[in-house]
This record gives C-alpha cells, sequence and structure tokens, in this order.
C-alpha cells in the first residue's frame, strides 16, 4: 500500500526558480495537446519537446519529462480544455529526488543542478518507513512542501488469523451498525441534508445567476458537511477493540422496486467514502478492512443461520426458525462479521476455510441496544 508523508522545506529560490522553469513547460505541452485534442505522450513529446528546451533551456530533461506527463494527465482528466495551473508545483520521480529520512534532507533536481534541503522531523517517518517512489512540490503562499509518497508492506502480513472482526451494516437508518451493538443513527444527518435538498429546489426553481452562485456554495456545504461526518465515525470505529473490519461489498444498489424516493435517498448516501476513509484510517494503526458479499445478510439469522424473505420486516428481525429477535441493522452486522472471520481464515493459507452461515457463540451474543447518535442525532 501506499503512504503519503508531507513535510515542510526551506523557501528557497533555486525551488521557485525551478518551479516556474517546470510550470512553464507545462503550460506549453497543456496549450499544445488542448489545440490538438490529444493527450497521447508520445504525440505531445515530439510536437513540444523542443519548443519546451528553447523556452526554458536550464530546465533539465529528467523535469521536461515529468512535466510532459503531467500536462497529458490534465488534458485526459479535463477533456482537453484550457487549464492553466493555478498554483506552482513540480512532479519528481527517482530519477530526480532521494528521500534521506534518517538524517532529515532530501536531493532535488533544480535548474541549478542537484541540491539538497533539510527538513523538520516528521512524526509518520517512524511509522511509515519502506520505498519512496516519487514526490509533488508545492509553493503555497510563501511556504513550500513535499508530498512523498512510500511503498510500505500491507497490513494483512501485521493481522493473525484469530484477530477479533468486527461486522459493519451501512444503512439508510442508521449510517452504521456495529455488530459490538453500537450505533450510529442518521436522524440529525437525514435532517441537514434534508434541509439542502429543500433548499436546492426552491433556488433551481428560481433560476437567477444569483441563486445559482448560492445553490454552488450550498452544494460545497453539503459536501463537506458530509465529509466530516464520514471522518468522525470512521474514527471511532477504528479505534475500538477489534483487529479486522468487515464491510459489504456495495455497488449498485438502485432498484426500480425500491421507489423514487428510497433511491433518492440511497443516492445521496456516501457508503464508498465512508469505507475508503474506514480502510485508510485501519491501516495507519496496523488493522484491516475486508469486504463480504452482502448476499442475504438481512434475511439470514445470525443464531442458527436459516434465512428467510419473511425474517424481516422493517427494522425488526424475528427468526422463522427458532423465534430469535433482535434489531434488522445488528442482526445483519453480526452475519456480516461471520463472514469476515470466514474470509480471513481464506487468507491465511495453512488455515482450514471456515463456513460463511458458521454461527455466533452463544455465550458471546449481547442483544442489548446502544444507539450512538451522531451530531446530535
Amino acid at each position: 500500500m501506499f503512504r503519503t508523508v508531507k513535510v515542510a522545506l526551506p523557501y528557497d529560490d533555486a525551488l521557485l526558480q525551478t518551479a516556474t522553469a517546470f510550470n512553464r513547460a507545462c503550460q506549453i505541452v497543456l496549450d499544445y495537446g488542448s489545440q490538438a485534442k490529444t493527450f497521447n505522450k508520445n504525440k505531445l513529446n515530439r510536437e513540444t519537446y523542443h519548443t519546451v528546451r528553447a523556452s526554458v533551456p536550464y530546465l533539465p530533461s529528467a523535469l521536461v519529462q515529468t512535466a510532459r506527463d503531467e500536462a497529458s494527465e490534465m488534458l485526459k482528466r479535463n477533456r482537453f480544455t484550457t487549464t492553466l495551473k493555478k498554483h506552482l508545483t513540480i512532479r519528481y520521480d527517482k530519477r530526480t529526488f532521494k528521500f534521506y529520512p534518517e538524517t532529515r534532507r532530501v536531493s532535488l533536481t533544480t535548474v541549478f543542478g542537484r541540491l539538497n534541503f533539510s527538513f523538520k522531523h516528521y512524526p509518520l517517518l517512524d511509522r511509515w518507513r519502506g520505498e519512496y517512489t516519487n514526490a509533488q512540490l508545492l509553493v503555497r503562499k510563501r511556504r513550500i512542501f513535499l508530498n512523498v509518497q512510500v511503498k510500505v508492506p500491507d497490513v494483512s502480513s501485521e493481522v493473525s488469523e484469530g484477530s477479533a472482526v468486527l461486522g459493519i451494516d451501512r444503512g439508510i437508518r442508521n449510517i452504521v451498525a456495529c455488530s459490538d451493538s453500537s450505533f450510529f443513527n442518521s436522524k440529525h444527518l437525514r435532517a441537514v441534508k434534508g434541509k439542502y435538498q429543500y433548499l436546492r429546489r426552491r433556488l433551481q426553481h428560481v433560476g437567477t445567476r444569483s441563486a445559482k452562485r448560492k445553490l454552488k456554495a450550498l452544494t460545497g456545504g453539503e459536501r463537506r458537511f458530509v465529509l466530516n461526518v464520514n471522518h468522525q465515525i470512521s474514527k471511532v470505529i477504528v479505534l475500538k477493540p477489534f483487529n479486522v473490519f468487515a464491510v459489504e461489498q456495495l455497488r449498485d444498489l438502485k432498484e426500480k422496486r425500491n421507489g423514487k424516493r428510497f433511491n433518492s435517498r440511497l443516492g445521496s448516501w456516501s457508503f464508498a467514502q465512508l469505507q475508503f476513509f474506514l480502510r485508510y484510517k485501519a491501516e495507519e494503526v496496523v488493522k484491516m478492512v475486508v469486504a463480504v458479499n452482502p448476499r442475504h445478510t438481512s434475511q439470514r439469522c445470525s443464531r442458527c443461520g436459516y434465512v428467510g424473505g419473511a425474517n424481516r420486516k422493517g427494522a425488526w428481525f424475528k427468526c422463522g426458525n427458532c423465534g430469535f429477535e433482535l434489531d434488522a441493522d445488528l442482526n445483519a452486522s453480526r452475519n456480516i462479521a461471520l463472514l469476515g472471520r470466514s474470509k480471513l481464515s481464506r487468507l491465511f493459507v495453512n488455515a482450514p476455510n471456515v463456513a460463511s452461515d458458521e454461527s455466533m457463540p452463544t455465550g458471546m451474543v449481547d442483544d442489548s441496544y446502544k444507539p450512538t447518535p451522531l451530531g446530535g442525532g
């Protein structure tokens, strides 16, 4: 897996001049690619290399090539629209930089040749040690930062077969229901998103220029609110005393039979974003996330394993075989935990496979309902 280490470099004139020359080279390639409607690296290099070398003669050829690569990616991403680079940046690869975390220095290629720069101690350097593959230099308001990408060992090597697994069910009524009987309900989140949805409809109906500006600001505010909620939830979950977190592999959940209103609410939920946050936060503390097949997790009894469509009625689950009753989301999360343990066992070559419909030991079952509202819910 890859992680990014951000270090602060001195505000040096050599770095500023190199960043200016790099952006100039990148902009020349962008202008040509926008006119020729191409992002092919070979064609861009053939048509712009000599122009770039003539315009910025002191920029090393290795940086000319990375400037072309960055421009090619921008053209592809922005569909050939003329996008001016707003900030001074430099892309470095293995040819143009060398990172020395032990001595707190970095060697960078500049318009004045190869130079060494020192940086202050960064706490995550001691945790994330591995192969330093590339870096991105950024100039922001008289400050210079270097984002160094490091390839670190996979956390699966640190997780044993007998690790504790937490099942996580994501839904509309409860954002998250965990197999340890903790909940994060969506009351507050639904209220805020409902407010934004109402305001969006009103502004779209007005349709004036000022209404469109306000609509754009509202969209950004809603996105930041959901981002913050997902950060809070994932942080709380990762701090739980579990080494492995099992989640459903959710894909396209919209169906005609669900109804337009339900699909509208479902479409505004950030399930993938929450899973992404959970995964990278877990890896930071040497834990892991496994995705399991969601089939029958809501219809299966977490005690006896019986599967029936009539078992779940709304927010409550009652097994038609053994009569076991439980909150439906909590029951689903426990089924996900069982599937997670089964998948975890298959990650170890010498370990026997465990059936996915394995039931939870009776003595470990806690049927209490402990809702954990987030943000006033």
